[in-house]
């Protein structure tokens, strides 16, 4: 190799080497020109559930993102309010961010009531291909109407049905039992449609009136019977899987607008991502949390699907005006139910 040819091979190597370093530093700099933003995040549930973690890691992952410029901190239940306030403190500012279950902003949004239909989904692939489809699409793009962005579909875990002393593997063997329920109208309706007492508790209230004979029964997902301790309590889970139980991702419209565009590229991208992490996290944890309960000589009782799906048929006909036929029939139809 000639001097020239050595001189230029030498050039080109540094040019090469120096690029990724000086698009590094052109990227610092960038964020080091956007201001420091400190974001508060609702979460639904307690520390010791997993979903926690995950929201952990998205903010981990928004911060890195960001090249430390956002700072998402997250408040578990009851920190920054619960019911109806979050929602109102979403869509007035308040609260930045929140991660909650479909069930939640039923209320705000009753068409996220068409995915809690009783026994809707045969699996979680069916669940997730609806919600990543032109049907969840369609639920999210709702939300903007109402000062709230869909950020994502997550997962909470399937809902089961825990009670002190009953087996319930058939729809019969619900009649006159006091069930707690998640507050909203189509999960009453569910418990009602099968025989049932519903009665709307908050989820922080649950052991209490386990304790207390308030209920017989909870239904809540599988992760939260041990979250919330009422394996100290029941003995029994019914693995009714009556509700995938979404969880949404929401930002408050009226806080994330006035975001730059970089920070909000970058939350909307570490929610993408935190998609597939959540949806895992959550199924291997409730396989996990189940194993552990019967370690403890809880007992799981599996049901007639197709048995409950058909005492549970008027509640679709019952909530199809309710979510508005159009959107309705997309949802049956994605779900295999046309």
């Amino acid at each position: 190799m000639s001097e020239i040819s050595r001189r230029s091979f030498v050039a080109t190597a540094i040019s090469a080497l120096a690029a990724p370093l000086a698009l590094g530093t052109f990227a610092s700099r960038a964020w080091a020109a956007t201001p420091n933003y400190t974001l508060k995040l609702a979460f639904a549930d307690t520390t010791n559930h997993p979903v926690y973690g995950v929201l952990r890691r998205f903010a981990d992952n928004v911060r890195a993102k960001t090249n430390g410029a956002v700072d998402v901190q997250v408040f578990s239940i009851g920190q920054l309010g619960s019911g109806a306030n979050i929602m109102t403190g979403l869509q007035t500012g308040i609260i930045d961010l929140c991660a909650h279950t479909s069930g939640f902003i039923d209320t705000t949004f009753p068409q996220f009531q068409v995915v809690d239909l009783p026994f809707l989904f045969p699996d979680a692939r069916t669940a997730e291909k609806v919600l990543d489809g032109t049907a969840g699409s369609k639920l999210l793009d709702l939300m903007p109407q109402k000062g709230i962005y869909g950020l994502g579909f997550g997962h909470w875990g399937w809902r089961v049905v825990s009670t002190v002393d009953r087996k319930v593997p058939r729809p019969g063997d619900m009649h006159g039992m006091k069930v707690r329920v998640q507050p909203g109208a189509i999960f009453a309706s569910t418990f009602r449609a099968l025989g049932a007492s519903p009665t709307a508790i908050d989820l922080t209230e649950v052991y209490l009136a386990l304790s207390q004979g308030v209920v017989d029964a909870v239904e809540t997902p599988m992760i939260s019977v041990a979250a919330t301790k009422q394996d100290e309590v029941v003995k029994i889970i019914n693995q009714t899987n009556h509700v995938y139980n979404a969880g949404v991702l929401m930002a408050s419209k009226s806080r994330f607008d006035t975001l730059p565009a970089n920070v909000q590229g970058a939350i909307r991208a570490a929610s993408r991502e935190m998609t597939a992490d959540w949806r895992n996290t959550v199924a291997v944890k409730s396989t996990e949390a189940q194993q552990a309960m019967q370690k403890k000589g809880l007992e799981v009782v599996q049901i007639d699907r197709n048995q409950y799906l058909s005492a549970t048929s008027s509640v679709y006909q019952q909530f199809r005006p309710v979510v508005g036929a159009a959107l309705f029939d997309a949802v049956m139809k994605e779900a295999g139910h046309a």
